[in-house]
C-alpha cells in the first residue's frame, strides 16, 4: 500500500529524559531502536509509526500486527509518502563463492552487508524518515528527522542506503556487535576471532565460548572442516589477483601440506607469507610510509573503509587489534612464545604450536585479508550480490 498523507504537524523528534512543565528536555531528532531495546522501542513505535498509520485511509483499521514494514518519507510541507509493507529493500552483500540469479543465500555464504536500496524509491536528502523494518525475528525502528527542523533547511549529510545496510547488519549479525570486552580478551588469549568466512552456526558458537571463557579450541573439528570445505570447493585465495601473483606457489604447498596434515610445514610457510602478502598491498597501492607492523596493517584495514558500513561484519578495528596482539604479538627473547610473525621469524615459537590450530588460523587470517583487499564490488570469488528481501 502506497498513500500520500498530510500531517497535523511536522515531526521534531522524541523526549529522552523525564521533567516538569518548564524544565529544560533533551530530544533526539535522529536514533534507531531494536528488539534489545524492548519497551524503549514499543514506546517510540507506539509514537510516530502509529500516528502516521493513523492517518492512512483503510476501510478497516490497520493493527500493529498488520505492519511488516512502514517506510514514510516526510516533508516540510507537512506531506508524506507513506510505503505500508510494499518497499523493497535490495541487500547489496558480499558471498562466499559464486551463484546464478535467482539462488537462495543463507547466512552462512554472506561475508558483510552493505548498502541498502529501496526498488523504485529514492529518498531526497531534505526529507524526514520513518523506518520500520524486520530482520528475522527482530524488529528495527529508524528516524531522522533533522532535515525538518523549522529554522534552517538542513539538507541530509550521511548517505542513507548506507547507515540502513549497517542497521540491518547490525539485526542480522546482533551477537558479533555485541562481543564485550571481556570477550575480546578471551578471543585474543586464544588467539581467536570471529573470522567471516566461518560459517554463521560456529561463530555463534565461538561467542558462547568466548562468553563463558571456555576453551574455543574445543571446537576445532567443527573449523577445521570449514576450512577444508573452503579450501577444495570456493576457495578465498585468489590466485588471479595481483597480490597472490607472487606467492602462489607457496600458499599450494601450504594448502597440500594442510590436507596431508603435515602443520610443521603448513604453519611455516603461512606465517612469514601472510606479512608478505600484506607488504605486496601496501606496494601495490604506492604507499612511501615504512612497512613497519603497524603501517602494514592500518594499509590494509583502512583501505577501503569508506565502502564498508559502520557495522561490517569484517569488524576492522577489532581485526587490526587481532594483527596487532596476536599475529604481530612481541614477545621477550627465551619466553617461548605463542606462534606469531616474530617468533616465528625469530626462531623462538614453541616447536608444539607448530600444529593444526595454528595452520587454521594462518588460513583464516588470509581469507579475511582476502576481504580488505577489495572494496566488495566486484563480481567474482569475493562478489557482491543484490537480493530482494
Amino acid at each position: 500500500m502506497i498513500k500520500d498523507i498530510e500531517l497535523n504537524m511536522l515531526p521534531m523528534g522524541y523526549v529522552e529524559n523525564t521533567g516538569r512543565a518548564g524544565d529544560k528536555m533533551i530530544v533526539s531528532l535522529s536514533g534507531f531502536f531494536s528488539s534489545e531495546d524492548g519497551d524503549d522501542l514499543i514506546t517510540r513505535l507506539e509514537g510516530y509509526p502509529q500516528a502516521i498509520i493513523s492517518l492512512i485511509p483503510a476501510e478497516i483499521p490497520i493493527l500493529p500486527q498488520m505492519v511488516n514494514s512502514l517506510l514514510a518519507l516526510i516533508r516540510r510541507d507537512k506531506t508524506a509518502t507513506v510505503y505500508l509493507n510494499e518497499v523493497r529493500p535490495i541487500m547489496h552483500t558480499r558471498i562466499k563463492g559464486g551463484c546464478e540469479k535467482g539462488d537462495p543465500i543463507s547466512a552462512d555464504q554472506i561475508l558483510d552487508i552493505g548498502k541498502i536500496t529501496f526498488e523504485g524509491v529514492k529518498i531526497p536528502r531534505d526529507v524526514g524518515i520513518v523506518y520500520v523494518f524486520s530482520a528475522g525475528w527482530r524488529r528495527g525502528f529508524f528516524y531522522d528527522f533533522v532535515p525538518l527542523r523549522e529554522d534552517v533547511v538542513q539538507l541530509r549529510e550521511y548517505d542513507v542506503e548506507e547507515l540502513i545496510g549497517s542497521l540491518y547488519s547490525y539485526l542480522f549479525f546482533q551477537k558479533r556487535f555485541n562481543i564485550s570486552e571481556a570477550m575480546w580478551d578471551t578471543f585474543y588469549q586464544q588467539r581467536w576471532f570471529p573470522f567471516a568466512y566461518l560459517n554463521e552456526s560456529i561463530l555463534k558458537r565461538m561467542i558462547l565460548h568466548a562468553k563463558n571463557n571456555w576453551n574455543i579450541d574445543k571446537l576445532l573439528p567443527r573449523i577445521v572442516d570449514n576450512v577444508k570445505q573452503l579450501l577444495n570447493e570456493n576457495n578465498p585465495i585468489n590466485k588471479s589477483s595481483s597480490y597472490f601473483a607472487e606467492h602462489t606457489d607457496l600458499f599450494d604447498r601450504a594448502i597440500e601440506r594442510y590436507l596431508a596434515d603435515d602443520h610443521v610445514s603448513c604453519a611455516s610457510i603461512l606465517y612469514p607469507r601472510i606479512e608478505g602478502l600484506m607488504r605486496t598491498f601496501h606496494r601495490a597501492k604506492k604507499y612511501s610510509s615504512i612497512p613497519s607492523t603497524k603501517n602494514l596493517t592500518k594499509v590494509v584495514v583502512e583501505y577501503y573503509q569508506d565502502q564498508r558500513t559502520s557495522h561490517s561484519l569484517l569488524l576492522p578495528s577489532r581485526f587490526n587489534n587481532y594483527l596487532d596482539k596476536v599475529y604481530f604479538a612481541q614477545f621477550d627473547p627465551g619466553t617461548e612464545p605463542d606462534i606469531g610473525r616474530p617468533s616465528v621469524a625469530h626462531g623462538e615459537a614453541r616447536a608444539d604450536d607448530f600444529n593444526l590450530k595454528s595452520s587454521t588460523i594462518g588460513f583464516l587470517i588470509i581469507f579475511q585479508l582476502t576481504l580488505f583487499f577489495s572494496d566488495g564490488t566486484k563480481s567474482g570469488t569475493n562478489g557482491t550480490k543484490e537480493g530482494k528481501r
